[in-house]
């Protein structure tokens, strides 16, 4: 009983942990991030859920003072915007670094 307790505890602390994780991320993104509109080099279907929600991979790019910046991640974004992140596309982001990039939906 003892160890179902502790192990119960243990998972509550890391779920509640890993939710301020994602609060302070899009926190700093929507404080310290720049909006750009980059273009979609590749995208790949990684993953749906039963939610709505598709995680995918994707390679961006961009010109920023006369140099192109690429960026490449994962992200998990609803199933009726997939059609807005196609190869080819332009899309918007916001951007503070390589590891701090969130899409942009009307």
């Amino acid at each position: 009983m003892t160890v179902g307790i502790v192990i119960a505890a243990v998972l509550a602390i890391g779920v509640t942990l890993y939710l301020v994780h994602l609060f302070r991320r899009d926190h700093r993104i929507r404080t310290r991030g720049r909006r750009v509109r980059a273009r979609v080099e590749d995208v790949r279907h990684v993953t749906s859920a039963d939610t709505g929600a598709v995680t995918i991979r994707y390679r961006l790019s961009w010109i920023e003072n006369g140099v192109t910046k690429r960026v490449e991640g994962r992200e998990t974004i609803l199933a009726k915007r997939v059609a807005e992140v196609q190869r080819g596309r332009e899309v918007d982001i916001i951007y503070v670094d390589d590891d701090h990039i969130q899409f942009e939906f009307e």
